[in-house]
């Protein structure tokens, strides 16, 4: 092998190593969704917040249809989905402690 091929391979190496170890900055959210996700289509949620790789703070949304939404936490209507969500984990678990 060449001198040239040599760098090419550890440097591609190099790369991928750095993906690999840092796959957690491929799935954050960057910005937030412009629109309103209606509560109808949301069948969960999860947070993150900032850190090294990801730079801000979002509710993800998980819809019916698999998908992940970045929403700004300091919307109104955020909040609200989110408390209607907790309101039906409070349901459940009232139907499932009576039995």
């Amino acid at each position: 092998m060449t001198r040239t091929s040599v760098t090419v391979i550890v440097l591609l190496v190099a790369a991928l190593s750095v993906l690999c170890t840092d796959a957690s900055a491929l799935s954050c959210c960057r910005k937030y969704t412009k629109g309103q996700i209606p509560m109808a289509i949301i069948r969960g949620y999860s947070i993150q917040t900032i850190t090294r790789n990801c730079h801000i703070d979002a509710v993800i949304f998980h819809t019916k249809g698999g998908r992940n939404v970045c929403t700004d936490p300091s919307k109104t209507w955020v909040m609200d989905n989110i408390r209607k969500l907790r309101e039906k984990v409070q349901v459940i678990s009232k139907k499932h402690s009576a039995v």
